[in-house]
């Protein structure tokens, strides 16, 4: 194989926020991830697709070592180890940085014995599709797996993430390049050009000429997120955080898929807990580490008129409610919190469970049935 340079090496000089703010994510995510998967599979595997040379020459380490220091320091891990292996894929096309997270991850010294880790110096979306063709011949199905997915540039094939999402448990954790993406399907490139099949591929179908006429950004961000959720065929598609440059434009987008309820509930109890005023946006300027004056709090009143909306269609009970809102951007923390407020206010009421007093009715746990009383 010829060796392939880092064609964007400036990329590990600084440690931006956006950096931070994924790694964040990741280890908020796969600290959730882990225990859910690892009591039970049997095998739990984190591919890293544009794994990168380990750390940014501010120290701070990259997604690789973020995702198995996540692992290693975990308050289950020997109990983990127990029930599964836990395999770690890095790939990564520069032979430099193949040399470098190597050398990151010999640093680490010896790792338990059911962690494994392999790190392949390769394209990745060619190592995906030669493990899938794999797994077809062998009528076998992908271990549980979290990609995540972060290259340069946005021709991240559709129809390659539909097939892995195929395959099994699989969640995918993807950075798109929204700025160059979106400028490319505003240019409305004519059928059977080059440009037009590069959007068929990234959308996996033409969807993207009709469906994002957005004429604001969050419009077309929406829009976007949307088709590429149909193409890949997820049950669920999480908009988790944008990077704002300048002003108010997007820069990127992370956006996770997946096929589990639980996996929508974890990104989304993650991405509250870095953003709890509910402003899902990193600009260049934040800094995460710098304290905050005031507890930043989420804008309730909308929370308020969803659960209002509801109840006004039909008596719900509150764990039909925690249900529905997983559909929505809010958590059900909101839920509860807005639920007990119109109880306050003497807004709902809560029919008697068998078998407890009224305040005792009033409970997630109990969950009785909830209606409007006026």
């Amino acid at each position: 194989m010829p060796q392939r340079t880092d064609p964007h090496p400036a990329y590990w000089d600084d440690y931006t926020p956006f950096q931070h703010v994924k790694h964040d994510l990741i280890r908020c995510y796969l600290n959730g991830w882990y225990p859910k998967l690892g009591f039970w599979a049997g095998r739990v595997l984190y591919v890293d697709t544009h794994a990168g040379r380990g750390k940014y020459e501010t120290g701070d380490p990259g997604s690789p070592l973020v995702a198995l220091q996540t692992l290693l320091a975990h308050g289950s891990r020997d109990r983990l180890l127990s029930k599964s292996e836990f395999n770690f894929l890095f790939i990564e096309r520069s032979s430099d940085n193949v040399s470098a997270l190597k050398k990151e991850l010999h640093a680490l010294g010896s790792l338990p014995a059911r962690i494994r880790v392999d790190t392949t110096e390769a394209d990745a979306f060619d190592t995906l599709s030669a493990i899938l063709s794999d797994l077809r011949k062998d009528h076998a199905r992908m271990a549980p797996a979290f990609l995540f997915i972060d290259p340069f540039g946005f021709k991240v094939p559709a129809s390659l993430l539909a097939d892995l999402m195929r395959a099994g448990r699989v969640e995918l954790f993807v950075n798109v390049m929204w700025r160059e993406l979106d400028m490319l399907i505003r240019q409305q490139p004519a059928p059977d050009t080059g440009a037009s099949q590069t959007l068929d591929e990234v959308f996996g179908s033409s969807l993207w000429r009709t469906d994002i006429r957005g004429t604001t950004p969050s419009e077309r961000i929406a829009e976007a997120i949307r088709v590429l959720g149909m193409g890949i065929k997820a049950l669920w598609t999480t908009p988790v955080v944008r990077m704002v440059t300048g002003g108010t434009a997007t820069r990127y987008l992370l956006v996770h898929f997946t096929n589990s309820d639980n996996g929508r509930d974890l990104m989304k109890s993650c991405r509250w807990s870095l953003f709890p005023d509910g402003d899902f946006r990193v600009r260049s300027t934040r800094n995460p580490d710098q304290p905050m004056l005031f507890e930043p709090e989420a804008n309730m009143a909308p929370v308020r008129e969803w659960v209002i909306a509801m109840l006004k269609e039909r008596p719900m009970r509150w764990k039909e409610l925690h249900d529905a809102v997983r559909a929505e951007d809010w958590l059900e923390t909101h839920v509860n919190e807005v639920m007990k407020q119109l109880k306050k206010e003497g807004r709902i009421a809560a029919d008697t469970v068998p078998g407890r007093s009224e305040a005792r009715s009033f409970t997630i746990v109990a969950n009785p049935v909830l209606r409007l009383t006026s």
